[in-house]
């Protein structure tokens, strides 16, 4: 078991992270942020007077390394070392793995479809280029 994370670029599971936040930011910016405030049934005032995101983010950023050591564990062993593969990789477990384990929240909750591929959308984005960067850097 511990020899899985024997070819893991740790400097790599980090920047994964990052790239994450980064298109999260975008994602729920300029591109779907009006979309996702919409479906939730919020404004950008109320959001705004909710307080500070901090907490929020920092227990999103440790999520994000959990999925980024997720991801290298199955790019980091044979058979992903292009970055194509290893966005195709990202992809496939963006769509099949994350998409097919959370769907059932958003059925149970009663969230639209377009709720879930608004959060789908910046997953699978976020997913698509962390594997296209690991599959790079090795």
């Amino acid at each position: 078991m511990l020899d899985l994370f024997v070819n893991v670029n740790w400097l790599a599971v980090l920047a994964g992270a990052v790239i994450y936040m980064l298109v999260g930011g975008i994602w729920y910016g300029p591109i779907a942020g009006k979309a996702w405030m919409n479906e939730m049934g919020v404004t950008e005032e109320e959001i705004k007077a909710s307080g500070s995101p901090t907490a929020a983010m920092i227990k999103s950023f440790f999520a994000a390394i959990v999925m980024s050591i997720g991801l290298a564990l199955i790019l980091y062993n044979p058979g992903n070392e292009n970055w194509m593969e290893g966005m195709l990789t990202g992809l496939a477990v963006a769509v099949f793995i994350v998409g097919g384990a959370t769907f059932p929240n958003y059925a149970f909750e009663n969230k639209s479809i377009r709720h879930f591929l608004i959060h789908m959308g910046n997953v699978t984005v976020a997913m698509m280029l962390i594997g296209a960067m690991m599959g790079v850097w090795r």
